[in-house]
């Protein structure tokens, strides 16, 4: 669960985001509106990049930017941030060590299926497509384990069938009890949203409007997504 209270975000005397309490609920959340509308800094400050003006950002109960959130989520950027001197793989492995694993999640091995990437894994950032940076982008973020996916215009630069096995792959990481929160214009994923939340101006217009819930009990598999920290050992 994320929780916001008391937000705003600054920038060059310009008010780029202003939310009082916003709670977005497991499950998937789509941001929608305008470009400029806040959808991105609110996923830079969820994620802990940036550092609001003012107010906080929990992360089931921990401050973004901290070392307990850093290790829940995990951040796809609408500009594919890869290593150039590193293959898929190597990156993949390198992000999973940084997290305590000896090799990138199975998780993530059954999005590489799903995304028909396993010839990207051998390759780099530079012999690779917009689409399949984008493709590389996610197996990255998903090579460690986590609970909470923050995805910023993830289908940008995909074709129609790269799209439908993105959404598939999202979806896939819901059932297993990862929430999403992707900002988007693209209908394909807002349809798959279990929660609209709209932003103009950067404040949030309306509650925000539920439908119906893609995670089903039982779903869920731990072994690949991260545990709550009241399962894990003290």
């Amino acid at each position: 669960m994320i929780v916001v209270e008391e937000l705003q975000q600054v920038y060059a005397k310009s008010v780029a985001l202003e939310i009082d309490h916003l709670v977005i609920e497991p499950g998937t959340t789509a941001l929608v509106g305008h470009n400029g509308a806040g959808k991105s800094t609110l996923l830079l400050i969820a994620a802990g990049l940036i550092r609001p003006t003012r107010g906080t950002v929990q992360i089931d109960g921990h401050a973004a930017g901290s070392l307990t959130a850093r290790s829940l989520v995990s951040f796809v950027p609408d500009q594919p941030a890869l290593f150039d001197d590193l293959s898929l793989w190597d990156q993949m492995t390198y992000v999973a060590r940084l997290h305590g694993q000896s090799e990138p999640t199975e998780m993530s091995t059954h999005l590489t299926e799903i995304l028909e990437a396993s010839e990207l894994l051998e390759r780099y950032p530079n012999a690779m497509s917009k689409g399949q940076r984008q493709k590389a982008s996610l197996l990255v973020a998903t090579a460690r384990p986590l609970t909470v996916l923050l995805a910023d215009e993830p289908t940008t630069g995909l074709d129609s069938a790269a799209k439908s096995a993105f959404v598939e792959a999202l979806s896939m990481l819901v059932d297993i009890g990862v929430s999403i929160v992707s900002s988007t214009h693209d209908d394909e994923l807002i349809d798959q949203a279990s929660t609209e939340l709209r932003l103009e101006g950067g404040r949030v217009v309306g509650a925000p409007a539920r439908v119906e819930t893609k995670v089903k009990p039982g779903d869920r598999s731990d072994r690949w997504a991260r545990p709550s920290q009241q399962d894990e050992p003290e």
